[in-house]
């Protein structure tokens, strides 16, 4: 059992990510006329359609620290369907408008945790000139700060040098264990503080986890 923590600027968290796998619902696309990629856009990944504004992204907090901890509405820019593939792999890190945590994002889902499929890829669909409502698998960055509020909003921003070497590692392991019913959402919240010099016993003043999850959290601090 879990005992919860209720610390400064944190709350308990209602998605873990057992929990987040279970709730997504997965719709598997085999019309090639309508989704599939013989005579569609192939599959893009989220960072590189922000940097080059093919699409634009709105974001704000839930009060969450981690999991489905960021939600917003991304909007395409172009007369094209895009295919925006779910796992972000290296990361992308939410610079936040107020005196709350940044965020680090590692993956994307339409705002009720759905996506499609295609047999071997996951991705979210935007129609042309549409906007999609979707929520970010996110942790935070900073441990220092409060959870981010829902009149706090996001902007894209370069990833400090101090963790995009685990960012890189939380997004790879996001994408080695997407189909699997591993509780991730905690160790991956761990490594990240974790890697910034933060002690067990300082993090689990504000923040609940258990043996499972900070050994975990050491794996995910070394993958590869």
């Amino acid at each position: 059992m879990h005992r919860f923590i209720r610390g400064e600027g944190y709350i308990p968290r209602p998605f873990r990510a057992g929990l987040l796998i279970a709730l997504i619902f997965t719709v598997s696309l085999f019309t090639s006329n309508l989704f599939g990629q013989s005579q569609g856009p192939g599959i893009r990944m989220l960072d590189e359609l922000l940097n080059n504004g093919t699409v634009t992204l709105t974001a704000a907090g839930n009060g969450d620290s981690s999991g489905f901890a960021v939600e917003g509405v991304i909007s395409n820019t172009t007369e094209n369907r895009i295919n925006i593939n779910v796992n972000i792999k290296d990361g992308i890190y939410l610079k936040n408008s107020g005196a709350g945590q940044n965020m680090v994002a590692v993956q994307v889902f339409l705002y009720d945790g759905r996506y499609y499929s295609d047999g071997s890829s996951y991705f979210i669909i935007i129609q042309p000139r549409g906007s999609i409502s979707v929520v970010f698998n996110a942790f935070c960055a900073n441990f220092d700060l409060d959870n981010p509020s829902s009149s706090q909003s996001f902007s894209i921003s370069s990833m400090p040098a101090n963790i995009m070497n685990i960012a890189s590692r939380m997004g790879k392991f996001a994408v080695d264990n997407f189909d699997s019913d591993m509780d991730y959402t905690a160790a991956m919240q761990l490594a990240l503080w974790r890697v910034q010099g933060h002690t067990r016993t300082e993090i689990f003043r504000k923040f609940d986890f258990d043996d499972d999850d900070w050994d975990l959290s050491a794996k995910i601090m070394s993958y590869m």
